[in-house]
């Protein structure tokens, strides 16, 4: 929680506009509620809910903290992995054409919750590296600051 604290109001406010805005475009392009964009043709259950919520937070921690640098390949790969965890395996036309209706519905639906939660791991922990580089770099600021009063403070 003291980690929490760290963040500037207008850190919070971008992680919660960023975080609300995938959540619904996310949402709505996997059809996860009804809509008169898209349809899926897979069963919507719990699980694409609590995994859609964790990964718009992840997504708005990620893009709404202020570091230097950040673990984007890791962040990527986890996204990837948490959008193929709630979309709908069927509706997906990149994995209908790799690998086919009849394999996706027989061998990667029933695992694909795992394939989310796996995506969510990984972009937690580019989220854990970017909130780490963040704060050694406010650490390094302090510390120059300290030994010189007259240097601008960078983020």
């Amino acid at each position: 929680m003291k980690l929490l604290k760290q963040l500037s109001l207008k850190e919070w406010l971008s992680t919660l506009i960023i975080a609300s805005a995938a959540f619904l475009l996310l949402g709505t392009i996997t059809a996860l509620w009804n809509n008169s964009f898209f349809i899926r043709m897979t069963e919507v259950n719990g699980w694409d809910y609590i995994i859609l919520s964790f990964e718009s937070l992840l997504i708005g921690l990620f893009f709404g903290i202020q570091a230097p640098h950040c673990a984007t390949k890791k962040a990527g790969i986890g996204g990837i992995l948490g959008f193929v965890g709630f979309g709908c395996s069927v509706c997906n036309k990149i994995l209908l054409l790799l690998f086919g209706s009849s394999f996706l519905l027989s061998y990667f639906e029933p695992v694909r919750h795992y394939a989310g939660a796996l995506g969510l791991l990984l972009f937690s922990y580019a989220i854990i590296q970017r909130w780490l580089l963040r704060l050694a770099v406010l650490d390094e600021n302090r510390l120059q600051k300290e030994t010189d009063p007259d240097t601008e403070v960078v983020l």
